[in-house]
């Protein structure tokens, strides 16, 4: 390794989201990428054409994690709860012992490592008093940055889109093959979709603009705002699968919630539903004036639809 290489450590490094920060850093020449995973096997095979490292790690276990982010300058907590939005507390699935504890685990492994960079990927709506357990976890694991000491950047992203996503790619799949689509609500619920490799270029930019995002927590959006029928419709432009809408009530949606979640692995929840009902918007403006990137639009960024399978 070179003498003036960065080594980034990356904790959820073979997700969605860090799959595609991993991506970006390892085309950098200053920048060594150790890619923290559950199974190093299968992130490499993943992640099979970048120059990485592929380290053993979880966040919830604190014991993998010291020997895990060792010698790493820069730590990146892209580590997300991998259920959402249906928590199962039976299994020890739930947002708080993923996204609270797990990253709490990881600022105390970075300042014993005394790394010198904290980035971590939140989420629009981040707030440790919500009632929200999404949030909630959240907002607790940013509080943990904060009076960590640490020199940090919190990500707040809206709805993340791209190739191998969750949401879109659900509902590509559901046009395919239902005869209808059943949306949650009025379908007015706003979002501000964001392409993936927006969000890595944002943590890219962060690693050479330090200055300027020091101790700052920035919201991470595309540059339109849409409704959840709006992003369907544009789904359904592209790909060609035209479909009716219907829209469930929220009392009816909350009734299935409250019965899924009596299930052994349940598949929709309360919680569930309260998040599907929620608007995703933000101010991006502070992002843009710090970074000077430039936010893809949501039909350019899931142009990649348009090939059929």
């Amino acid at each position: 390794m070179a003498e003036n290489t960065t080594t980034v450590a990356i904790a959820g490094g073979s997700g969605f989201i860090g799959r595609a920060i991993a991506r970006r850093l390892s085309r950098m020449a200053e920048y060594r990428v150790r890619v923290l995973s559950r199974s190093p096997s299968q992130a490499r095979v993943r992640l099979a054409s970048i120059r990485a490292d592929f380290v053993r790690a979880d966040v919830t276990d604190p014991s993998l994690l010291e020997a895990a982010v060792r010698g790493a300058a820069v730590i990146v907590n892209a580590a997300q709860f991998d259920g959402y939005p249906v928590e199962n507390p039976r299994l020890g699935l739930t947002f708080e012992r993923i996204d609270h504890l797990g990253c709490t685990a990881l600022v105390e492994a970075a300042k014993a490592a005394g790394a010198r960079h904290f980035i971590y990927l939140s989420g629009v709506g981040a707030d440790e008093t919500s009632s929200h357990p999404a949030f909630r976890a959240k907002g607790r694991a940013e509080a943990a940055i904060r009076q960590s000491g640490l020199n940090y950047t919190i990500f707040r992203p809206s709805v993340v889109v791209g190739q191998g996503d969750r949401v879109v790619s659900m509902l590509t799949k559901a046009l395919r093959f239902a005869p209808a689509m059943v949306l949650p609500g009025s379908g007015r619920q706003q979002l501000q979709p964001v392409w993936v490799e927006d969000v890595a270029a944002c943590v890219a930019l962060a690693l050479t603009a330090s200055a300027r995002v020091r101790a700052q927590t920035f919201e991470v959006g595309g540059p339109e705002r849409m409704t959840l029928d709006e992003l369907l419709n544009l789904i359904m432009n592209i790909t060609g699968y035209r479909r009716p809408i219907i829209h469930a009530p929220e009392s009816l949606m909350r009734l299935a919630g409250a019965i899924g979640e009596k299930l052994p692995r349940p598949l929709l929840s309360r919680d569930a539903v309260s998040f599907l009902m929620l608007d995703s918007i933000c101010d991006t403006k502070p992002l843009v004036e710090a970074l000077g990137i430039k936010l893809t639009p949501a039909r350019e960024a899931l142009a990649y639809l348009a090939t059929k399978p």
